[in-house]
């Protein structure tokens, strides 16, 4: 396997990590840092969270789009708010991670079984419509930065907090399941593609508790094999920049949490270790691969057998970080303690 240049990986990593114009970064800040040879260094802060300061800057911003909507909106239907994204489930490996606020109309749902409540006072297609015109023209007038092109809402840029915020708007999608036993797990939305009118089923608050769940099951052990993989996508080569992240989510999801759970400090290894014997099983078995659900159990994200070249790749380079790193803490009993206290 050729070698990995982590003086090129740090510079990305601490890039995706830092915000130059106000002179912030989530790096570790720890003393030791400068002991660490920069193998060991990289897997140590591919795997550290981003931090609640820095992501409570992102959800700020949501909560002023949010505002200046329901302080300017004039429809005759009401709305909710609903977030969603990697930073919801402390995953995220950027300071500046893209971040879904879905304003659902709230007055009436889709449901998979006969209505309960028909509602009939408006037209859903033009309430959706109307919603996003509004929307649209609001967030002009606000922000500097507004991006209208995507199919299932707009962007919209704060340069003050230095965040974006994808706006998505959506009707509920209401579940057999969820009917029966009003568990917000079973809850569903309903995207709606402008301007074809499509509507595309989707169950993100299912998704959220079930990543948060495992998450606080490993004590976050799941959550660094998430955040590792998104970084090696990040700064591997173009094959392996082909995994999408909610792939690489699913990948932690299907360990074991026993072979994943962050123990002690320095378990980083094992973690490591844990998510490279998945990805060998997942390039071996065909079969298994396919029939590995994501975590909100109804798709299987990993089915295409095109990603298995991306797949053997990020395994790859996982491989020989973990070697890298191995070779350096048993050769070094000062980096092995300063890498304990990063």
């Amino acid at each position: 396997m050729p070698p990995l240049n982590y003086s090129a990986r740090l510079s990305s990593l601490t890039a995706r990590k830092s915000d130059t114009a106000l002179n912030e970064s989530a790096l570790s800040k720890s003393a030791s840092a400068s002991l660490l040879p920069s193998d060991v260094r990289y897997l140590l802060e591919s795997m550290r969270a981003i931090g609640s300061d820095y992501n409570s800057r992102t959800l700020e911003a949501a909560t002023r789009v949010r505002n200046h909507l329901e302080n300017n909106l004039e429809l005759p239907v009401s709305r909710t708010y609903k977030t969603q994204g990697s930073v919801v489930t402390n995953t995220n490996i950027k300071l500046h991670s893209d971040f879904d606020l879905l304003a659902i109309i709230d007055d009436y749902h889709f449901p998979e079984t006969k209505p309960i409540n028909p509602y009939t006072k408006t037209e859903p297609n033009s309430d959706i419509r109307a919603l996003r015109q509004q929307s649209t023209s609001i967030m002009q007038a606000t922000y500097d930065i507004v991006d209208t092109s995507g199919e299932k809402g707009i962007s919209i840029y704060n340069k003050s907090l230095h965040r974006k915020v994808d706006l998505i708007f959506c009707f509920w999608y209401l579940s057999s399941k969820y009917q029966e036993t009003q568990d917000e797990f079973y809850k569903g939305i309903y995207l709606y593609k402008f301007p074809t009118g499509e509507k595309i089923k989707d169950y993100p608050f299912a998704a959220i508790h079930n990543i948060n769940q495992k998450g606080d099951r490993t004590n976050d052990g799941s959550r660094k094999a998430i955040r590792l993989m998104k970084n090696l996508k990040a700064d591997g080569d173009n094959v392996l920049k082909e995994l999408k992240s909610f792939q690489l989510t699913t990948i932690a999801h299907s360990i074991p949490d026993d072979q994943i759970t962050y123990q002690t400090v320095g378990s980083e290894i094992f973690i490591a270790e844990s998510v490279s014997r998945q990805l060998g099983n997942l390039i071996r078995d065909n079969d298994y691969r396919k029939s590995v659900k994501c975590p909100k159990g109804i798709e299987y994200p990993l089915r295409d057998d095109e990603i298995v070249p991306s797949l053997r790749s990020m395994k790859e380079d996982l491989d020989t970080l973990v070697a890298d790193v191995k070779s350096d803490l048993a050769r070094s009993a000062l980096v092995k303690k300063a890498s304990l206290e990063y």
